[in-house]
């Protein structure tokens, strides 16, 4: 028999960080959207242990390589990182303030966009995201759209 103490849960993660007017670039109240090429291909593991396999993918004559580091390769849930400095790099584009090869974001800011634990637990995990994130390696015979990249110089 079951009490009427029975706690629902939901299926969300709980909403750690309510207050966040504090944003120079505030994501919490967009949309996020999503970018089309990881969306498309496998480039993201889904197991949250390290995988090492290298993928190689091939559809209607796109080539992609994703081959990882030794510490694996990037998570699923090592995207809203990523997803976050894009939305960064889309600010600064809005705002027209030139673009860089190098993006500076403050940690902090990253964790509580991503509703990621602020304890020295979540920048370790932080810290071992952006290892795996740049340890992954991207080969693809995709082309790009235009021939002016708005953050190279070239």
């Amino acid at each position: 028999m079951v009490g009427n103490n029975t706690k629902i849960r939901t299926p969300l993660l709980p909403d750690r960080h309510p207050i966040q007017d504090f944003f120079v670039c505030d994501v919490t109240d967009a949309i996020p959207k999503d970018d089309m090429g990881s969306m498309e291909h496998p480039i993201f593991s889904l197991s949250t242990k390290p995988d090492l396999a290298i993928r190689e993918y091939e559809h209607n004559g796109v080539k992609v390589s994703i081959a990882p580091s030794m510490l694996g390769m990037a998570t699923i849930h090592d995207k809203d990182i990523l997803i976050y400095c894009i939305s960064q790099l889309i600010a600064k584009m809005k705002t027209g303030v030139g673009l860089n090869r190098t993006l500076h974001v403050k940690a902090l800011d990253l964790l509580l966009a991503t509703n990621r634990n602020i304890d020295g637990r979540g920048y370790e995990q932080l810290v071992a995201a952006l290892d795996r994130l740049r340890g992954t390696s991207i080969r693809t015979n995709i082309k790009r759209l235009s021939e002016k990249c708005p953050c190279c110089k070239s």
